[in-house]
């Protein structure tokens, strides 16, 4: 059975731009698992199977529907343990959620700061709008004053990944 996928995509349906839907999409390849993708626009994500959730990545897998990357990592393993191990245990579900909780605290804002008006030219026009309101309100400034941060911030941004830096000296990614 395919396992359906709703993709964050913008006016260009064949680009989807999500990490969040990226890791899913990688998750279900190291699984070997069959995919379809139902590209989904912001304003799209809300109707998503009923409104399960405020956000992508969606799957259905037959009558099950998963919302949230690593919560779907967690369904994949659970529901296909023939199929390679994402986590290998245990430690390895520990290890991810630590990695995955300090890329959205170390990676993601300055991200997020040097993508924010690529992001929005991305979108169709009714989808930009929502991207600018929607950020602007959580961000607290225009996107222009936010893009405005990414010089000033990059050298802090390389000094917080010397830990991964020095990692793969010592290891292969």
């Amino acid at each position: 059975m395919t396992i359906l996928l709703y993709d964050l995509v913008g006016r260009d349906t064949t680009r989807p731009f999500s990490p969040h839907c990226w890791k899913v999409v990688m998750a279900l390849a190291h699984k070997g698992l069959d995919i379809s993708t139902v590209p989904t626009r912001f304003l799209e994500v809300p109707a998503v199977e009923g409104g399960v959730s405020k956000t992508v990545p969606v799957i259905r897998d037959g009558e099950t529907v998963v919302a949230d990357s690593f919560d779907i990592a967690l369904y994949l393993d659970e529901a296909y343990p023939d199929r390679p191990t994402l986590f290998g245990g245990e430690g390895g579900k520990a290890m991810a959620r630590f990695i995955e909780r300090w890329s959205q605290v170390t990676i993601h804002p300055y991200v997020t700061t040097a993508a924010i008006m690529d992001l929005h030219a991305m979108q169709d026009a009714e989808n930009a709008v929502y991207f600018r309101q929607s950020r602007e309100q959580r961000l607290g400034k225009r996107l222009e004053e936010v893009m405005a941060a990414r010089e000033a911030g990059l050298g802090n941004f390389r000094a917080s990944l010397e830990p991964l830096r020095s990692t793969l000296f010592y290891q292969p990614f």
